[in-house]
């Protein structure tokens, strides 16, 4: 299978993964750590997994908002969302990235500078409340334009499935899917997530994906500033590719049932 290039790399808010045996520790403390306050039905703070945990409320809007530094790159993203009837939902992710880098090694000067759009439609297709397990499908289509790599379109489907790990336990998603890049070969992607309560409205979560040759992992925390309607969280991210590795830290703020 080839790696994914450059730019489908920095694509996804450049976010892959370092070997799952160093982050897998996290992953057991995170499910181990308590009970769970409640799930939230927007795929954040999760960077790559989706989740298939079916909205109570129909009908209702949602706003996600993060800053992300790594190095000399900084990106602000915006993410709306729509919750129709029956578990279908609409989200739209906006992002701008400022890269500082002087370049070098036959790179230009702020080549990563630029900015990403991408709309995605999912489906859920039965109740975790009721059945312990939810299924869904989830597709999204992206153009990115760059000062390094002009414009590129992608295209991603996946399958997620929420698994309760029982009651006052953790929550496990798993995602298996497929990307494409305009001008690439399709890979395969895969990924793990989890998330449990370890204080008082606060949820510690872990999260390991791999995308073709690149690999990403975070672990993080999120407070509710006020229960199920404003939340901040705050994770420590790694990606590592064929050439090297990078980590940064993200910053978010959500507000649900708008």
């Amino acid at each position: 299978m080839p790696s994914l290039p450059a730019h489908l790399a920095e694509h996804r808010r450049r976010r892959h993964l370092p070997r799952s045996t160093r982050l897998a520790p996290w992953l057991c403390a995170a499910a181990l750590a308590g009970p769970i306050a409640g799930s939230w039905a927007n795929d954040r703070p999760f960077q790559i997994a989706r989740t298939a945990v079916m909205e109570d409320d129909e009908q209702v809007w949602s706003f996600e908002s993060w800053v992300e530094r790594r190095g000399k790159l900084l990106g602000l993203s915006v993410e709306p969302e729509y919750t129709f009837s029956g578990g279908t939902s609409l989200q739209l992710q906006f992002t701008r990235n400022l890269d500082r880098s002087a370049g070098g090694l036959g790179q230009q000067p702020g080549e990563q500078t630029g900015q990403e759009v991408e709309v995605e439609f999912k489906h859920i297709f039965n109740h975790i409340g009721r059945d312990g397990w939810g299924l869904a499908v989830s597709g999204a289509l992206g153009a990115e334009r760059s000062k390094g790599d002009g414009t590129v379109r992608t295209f991603s489907l996946k399958l997620p499935l929420s698994i309760n790990l029982g009651e006052g336990l953790a929550m496990l998603h798993l995602n298996p899917g497929l990307a494409k890049a305009s001008d690439a070969r399709r890979v395969w992607t895969r990924a793990v997530a989890i998330e449990g309560e370890v204080f008082k409205r606060t949820t510690a979560f872990a999260e390991l994906a791999q995308e073709g040759g690149l690999r990403f992992g975070q672990i993080g925390a999120r407070h509710w500033l006020r229960r199920d309607k404003l939340a901040i969280d705050l994770a420590w991210q790694l990606q590592r590719k064929p050439d090297g590795q990078a980590h940064s830290v993200v910053i978010g703020l959500g507000w649900y049932d708008l």
